[in-house]
């Protein structure tokens, strides 16, 4: 049996519900779950779609974790705690694939979990950047060798103790606090190959496409297709896009460099209004509440600008 599994609270809900539909499109005789990090009873969902809520999952600490973490951190903290969890109740899955939320699948996947690698991650860049006021080194050296929004496991015993040290690591070590070295669930995946040997980096250019590939791949249509760099697009994430993302907030002008990839993401946002009947309104049940404003981009913007006038005026 393959999985493929997600994790969310209400504000990704729709998001969650877009990438089930397309993962059981292309993907009909596995099982698609939504790991619940909320508490809201969750209206019905698309048949196929299976939910498993945090109260399932044997979490310890749970509670200072929620006292500790902002909703957006609580999410993220939690994925290895629900793939744990979802292994044990599955315990006949040969092959575990986790997607953010905002990610959508535009053909099988197959082609990149056909493999006999234990652990198959997907790198942030896989070749030198493209020059960019945006995008640079030290930014991705920042959050990591690896996005954590797309990963392959399949169940061993090196998995198993993967996932039991880096769910651990958790509980206390998973904030977005890029100064004091940590970027939520996402930098342990830099020790990941230390734990599995047999681990591979995904380097199929349409996997995982999102705002970290606009300036190593070219996304363009080919007669109603897509392709990047010559190959077909298999997955887009649009973390960063549609509204303020307190880790892609500041590269979202990144969208404008490629016009296949914002027609992609103009018609992701027209697909997720089916889904707005099932909003949940509220804050997140656990987490602190974020409450990042919209605007605080333009303000780091305007400020930036106002201390290049300050320093030029000082050397006169």
């Amino acid at each position: 049996m393959t999985i493929v599994f997600t994790v969310c609270n209400r504000l990704q809900l729709p998001n969650a519900l877009a990438l089930g539909a397309s993962v059981l499109q292309f993907h009909p005789d596995s099982l698609f779950y939504i790991g619940w990090a909320d508490t809201f009873p969750l209206p019905k969902v698309q048949n196929g779609i299976k939910v498993i809520p945090i109260e399932d999952i044997d979490v310890p600490e749970w509670g200072q974790m929620c006292s500790n973490y902002f909703d957006f951190e609580i999410v993220a903290a939690s994925r290895p705690w629900f793939a744990k969890g979802i292994l044990k109740k599955q315990k006949d899955c040969k092959q575990l694939t986790f997607l953010a939320p905002t990610t959508l699948l535009f053909n099988s996947i197959q082609e990149i979990t056909n493999n006999p690698a234990e652990l198959l991650l997907t790198p942030h860049i896989a070749k030198p950047l493209s020059k960019s006021n945006m995008l640079d080194d030290k930014r991705i050296l920042n959050i990591g060798m690896f996005h954590s929004g797309s990963w392959v496991i399949k169940p061993g015993e090196a998995t198993s103790k993967l996932l039991d040290w880096w769910s651990h690591r958790t509980i206390d070590r998973a904030k977005f606090d890029l100064c004091n070295g940590m970027c939520m669930d996402q930098l342990w995946l830099n020790y990941a190959p230390v734990w599995v040997k047999n681990t591979i980096q995904v380097q199929h250019a349409g996997w995982h496409y999102g705002l970290h590939s606009v300036l190593n791949k070219n996304l363009k249509e080919e007669n109603g297709s897509f392709f990047v760099d010559e190959e077909k697009l298999i997955s887009i994430d649009f973390a960063g896009l549609g509204n303020y993302h307190p880790v892609w907030s500041e590269h979202t002008g990144l969208i404008n460099q490629n016009s296949a990839f914002k027609k992609l993401f103009n018609q992701y946002q027209h697909s997720l209004k089916k889904y707005e009947s099932l909003k949940i309104n509220g804050e997140p049940a656990f987490g602190k509440p974020s409450n990042i404003s919209s605007q605080r981009a333009l303000r780091k913007n305007i400020a930036g600008k106002l201390k290049a006038i300050t320093k030029f005026v000082d050397q006169f």
